[in-house]
């Protein structure tokens, strides 16, 4: 049990960073789940914030994992010690693989979001998420491992459900996001998140509030 409490608890210290990077830009905390195998931070407007402070607050967890070893250095020793930092480089390694919803996937899909249209993005995201997580299935499907693997396969369900409710959601409130000093013109019915869109149509520019309607639209296609 003490050996299982403290794995716990280097996740545990991870998702906290994460709380605590976005109380610092303001994102509303929805919840913390504890998990038997991790945690889990739910935020309501994760992707509604600028992408850097979304990125910020992803790569807080990972970055935790430098003073987690420090603080293994410090309050353990021998044996004991020896399991800690491996577990610490466990966790922080297994966060980083592009799988949704671990860290890895949420930086990969964050910066195809600051590079591409967003809807393409998210589905490259997913694309991405599902590949790793078959190579992942097939290389080390354990008894030991087949929870978190079926936690995973479940998430990537659940991201397809996400992504056309959060397109629809997000271009709805495109005229209440925050200011964006960027611009792009798109010639196409694409969306860049993080620049102010317009779009030549038919020889004519419109501002993005003026196509949300076709946005929308274009979410079933």
């Amino acid at each position: 049990m003490k050996w299982y409490l403290s794995t716990l608890l280097i996740v545990c210290l991870h998702e906290i960073c994460h709380l605590l990077m976005a109380y610092y830009f303001d994102f509303e905390i929805d919840k913390v789940e504890i998990l038997p195998f991790g945690a889990y931070l739910s935020l309501n407007d994760f992707y509604f914030h600028p992408i850097r402070e979304e990125i910020c607050v992803v790569l807080a967890g990972p970055c935790s994992h430098l003073l987690i070893y420090g603080l293994i250095l410090a309050l353990s020793s021998g044996v004991y010690q020896e399991y800690l930092l491996t577990m610490n480089i466990m966790v922080f390694v297994f966060n980083l693989v592009p799988i949704y919803p671990m860290d890895g996937g949420r930086i990969i899909g964050l910066i195809l979001q600051s590079v591409m249209d967003l809807k393409k993005a998210l589905y490259l995201t997913l694309k991405i998420s599902v590949f790793v997580f078959c190579i992942l299935f097939c290389f080390y499907c354990q008894i030991n491992t087949f929870v978190i693997l079926s936690y995973l396969f479940i998430q990537q369900f659940y991201y397809l459900k996400f992504i056309p409710v959060y397109l629809r959601k997000y271009y709805t409130q495109i005229p209440s996001l925050y200011p964006r000093d960027k611009i792009v013109l798109n010639r196409t019915l694409t969306y860049r998140r993080g620049f102010h869109n317009y779009y030549q149509v038919d020889g004519l520019i419109y501002d993005e509030q003026d196509m949300v309607g076709e946005l929308i639209k274009n979410v079933k296609k």
